[in-house]
């Protein structure tokens, strides 16, 4: 079998490949356009916002180092647990009973009583002190 035989479907189907790459391309472009590529993090204020919602106010956090996850305490004794889940944030509020916390060399689990809502799991800068306590079975 020659080259030219080995490529002579190649070269056939050029056209159409071309066309498709053009338009996946295209597609691209306008999905970054509309700001698709804008990635949802989790700060502070963002907290204190959702905290408020429930009518509470955060107290202490904990905040993943890329923004995805985030650990709260609130007034009241709730626990406030959020992640980025696409272009939103999910949320789950508990009571420090109903979570249990793993803090291993600045890696924290956060897993609930019931399995209705999968484990958080992140990676802190610091470990503040009252997650320690928390994740020990203490009152923070």
């Amino acid at each position: 079998m020659s080259f030219e035989n080995l490529i002579a479907p190649w070269v056939a189907e050029a056209p159409g490949l071309i066309g498709s790459v053009i338009a996946i391309s295209v597609m691209v472009g306008f999905a970054l356009l509309l700001g698709l590529s804008k990635q949802t993090t989790i700060d502070e204020a963002t907290l204190a916002r959702l905290a408020a919602e429930e009518g509470a106010s955060v107290e202490a956090a904990a905040i993943a180092t890329n923004g995805r996850g985030a650990l709260a305490k609130l007034s009241g004794g709730k626990i406030l647990v959020a992640r980025v889940m696409g272009e939103d944030i999910g949320t789950r509020f508990a009571t420090p009973n109903a979570v249990r916390l793993t803090l291993r060399q600045g890696k924290l689990s956060v897993r609930f009583a019931d399995t209705g809502y999968p484990p958080l799991h992140m990676k802190l800068g610091t470990e503040p002190a009252w997650l320690a306590e928390l994740a020990s079975g203490g009152t923070p």
